[in-house]
């Protein structure tokens, strides 16, 4: 379960990436992604639920790109997930969600942070399917100084866990935002 933060982190720095014009000021974006996510040993909260890692790869209208990120979900209820299903309803603890993006092209970084984000667990199905809010925290190269903000949402197929909770998923999401450049 822990590992659902991840892949949100991760499609926003990849599509900020997307940008094409470094002298522009705001830079509308959409982009997909798709990879895998793992839990981590953090458990910065001690609950006994691990942190995860998200690797992607994504693509937008403006290119290719890979994407990393780390986040930590805490249990806060239940609910009916997406598909109609009874589950288990995870939030961000906040300040762990971050991620790296790197655009293929020119290798320039995209740097972002979840500000929200939201999971719910269906036990039946092993899916997870979230949404949730990130902002650009700055990057390198042409992001060097860029901020912005954007709006995620996705789904996760979980594919294994363990006795002591460490789990592997699959995962999909899809991010559009608006990125600030700064001129350089």
């Amino acid at each position: 379960m822990a590992t659902k933060t991840v892949v949100l982190c991760l499609t926003l720095a990849l599509v900020v990436g997307a940008a094409t014009d470094a002298t522009s000021r705001d830079v509308q974006f959409k982009v997909k992604c798709s990879g895998t996510s793992i839990s981590t040993i953090s458990d910065t909260n001690h609950d006994g639920l691990h942190g995860g890692l998200g690797t992607v790869a994504c693509i937008s209208t403006f290119g290719r790109g890979t994407s990393q990120g780390v986040g930590e979900p805490k249990v806060t209820g239940s609910g009916t997930c997406s598909n109609g299903h009874p589950g288990i309803i995870l939030t961000l603890l906040p300040g762990t969600g971050h991620s790296v993006g790197r655009y293929d092209k020119t290798g320039d970084m995209v740097f972002s942070e979840l500000t929200e984000e939201t999971v719910c667990f269906d036990p039946s199905t092993g899916m997870q399917f979230k949404s949730g809010t990130a902002k650009i925290t700055g990057g390198t190269g042409r992001f060097a100084g860029a901020t912005g903000q954007s709006t995620f949402q996705g789904t996760q197929w979980v594919l294994y866990v363990d006795t002591d909770g460490n789990g592997f998923a699959a995962q999909e999401e899809t991010s559009t935002g608006i990125i600030t450049l700064r001129e350089h």
